[in-house]
Formats: C-alpha cells, structure tokens, sequence
C-alpha cells in the first residue's frame, strides 16, 4: 500500500496546481533556476500522487 493517505495525496495534488498557478501568474518575474526548483518539487509531489492513485486503482481491482 502507498506510504501517503488520500488526505496526503490530495494535499500533494493541491500544491502542485498552486505552483503551476504561481508560474502561470508570475513566469517572467522567475528565474531559470527557480523554475528548475519548482519543475522539480511538481514532479516529486505528483509522483507521489501518481504512485498512490496507481495503488488504489490496484487494491480496488482486487476487491472486485
């Protein structure tokens, strides 16, 4: 089983969509470096997401 809760993952999925809306909202006032921070951490938080939703997705086939 996933090593996050659903709470967690939706926390996960909510800060990515503010970053993305951060670099929607502000892409000229961000340096190249600090879009490379931020691309990272969005492929971290929604690995995880991904990870989780792939592993529920697995426990609920199971059941049926």
């Amino acid at each position: 089983m996933a090593d996050i809760t659903i709470h967690q993952a939706a926390e996960k999925a909510h800060q990515v969509e503010l970053i993305n809306l951060l670099i929607e909202s502000h892409p000229h006032q961000l340096q190249g470096s600090e879009i490379s921070t931020l691309a990272s951490l969005m492929a971290k938080l929604s690995g995880d997401v991904c990870v989780f939703l792939q592993e529920e997705i697995v426990a609920q086939e199971a059941k049926a």
